[in-house]
């Protein structure tokens, strides 16, 4: 029986023809989604003179130089529906299946421009999903997708999965400095002003698609507390990896990787880089923590 089982799964997956698609919002690298049989469809970072619209590694880093120098925040343009037209259908014809996983809709309009495509391809095998995450958090979505295809379940199964599992998904973060929430109108210049001098960090969580200010901390290092007592709030899903990342500051992020690890006996972690989408918003030197919990938080 055992045998029949494996054989049938093994039978599956070999016929099971399958595109994953998400956006650069989940600042999986090129190199990355080419190694994970991953389409990237491009959010793009406009500054006046310049824009960022692939993730690279070089890319990432000309990006945080230049927000560094500028004055004003760059514009975010998200995809065109012609952008997934074209993997539509091209999907079409080789007969496969396919799976759309996108940042949140109430964080950019990639889902509907998804949607609007697959109004106008006609194509019936199209799985779209508002994955109500981003970057480091839509990542860990996007990786748990493939691992179930491997496993041979097929896109709208996988579509279905994720979709509770979202759910339980979190992302949280800590800016280096509250510059460029200034810049974005998401704070006052007194706040910011009064906020840099006195060293406070706001705690960020991204949950039910929309970032809100959690807490405030005094100092990096309760700040760093702040995002691990998100790991106290709720059994964290020892299936799935706990993943970590900064804004152009490597360093920084291992050291909290590492500190993470040790302190909650967590098995299986990797450390990104934070791309545009979200770097824009909360500047360079900032740390991200994506997790993925047994219940959703309360």
């Amino acid at each position: 029986k055992e045998v029949t089982l494996v054989y049938s799964a093994a039978l599956r997956q070999m016929e099971t023809k399958m595109k994953i698609i998400t956006d650069t919002g989940s600042d999986i690298l090129e190199i990355e989604a080419k190694a994970m049989g991953v389409d990237l469809v491009p959010i793009s970072a406009n500054f006046e003179d310049v824009i960022f619209d692939r993730n690279t590694e070089e890319n990432f880093k000309a990006f945080y130089e230049k927000l560094r120098s500028e004055e004003q925040l760059p514009v975010s343009s998200q995809p065109s529906p012609a952008a997934f037209l074209e993997k539509y259908e091209a999907a079409e014809e080789t007969g496969e299946e396919v799976l759309v996983i996108l940042i949140s809709s109430k964080l950019s309009g990639t889902y509907n421009g998804a949607v609007l495509a697959k109004e106008m391809c006609g194509y019936e095998k199209i799985y779209i999903v508002d994955s109500l995450q981003a970057s480091l958090s839509l990542r860990l979505l996007v990786e748990y997708a493939g691992k179930l295809k491997e496993e041979g379940k097929n896109a709208e199964e996988i579509a279905g999965i994720l979709e509770e599992v979202k759910n339980r998904t979190y992302l949280t973060g800590v800016p280096s400095t509250l510059l460029y929430l200034k810049k974005g109108g998401r704070i006052s210049p007194v706040v910011a002003a009064v906020g840099n001098v006195m060293g406070i960090k706001p705690v960020l969580l991204l949950r039910n698609g929309e970032i809100e200010g959690y807490s405030k901390a005094r100092g990096m290092k309760a700040a760093k507390s702040g995002m691990q007592a998100f790991l106290k709030k709720g059994e964290v899903d020892s299936c799935m990896p706990v993943e970590f990342a900064h804004s152009n500051n490597p360093e920084m992020g291992e050291e909290f990787r590492k500190e993470t690890m040790k302190a909650f006996s967590l098995t299986e972690s990797s450390l990104h880089e934070v791309g545009m989408a979200i770097g824009t918003h909360i500047g360079p030197d900032a740390l991200l923590m994506a997790f993925i919990l047994k219940e959703s938080m309360k």
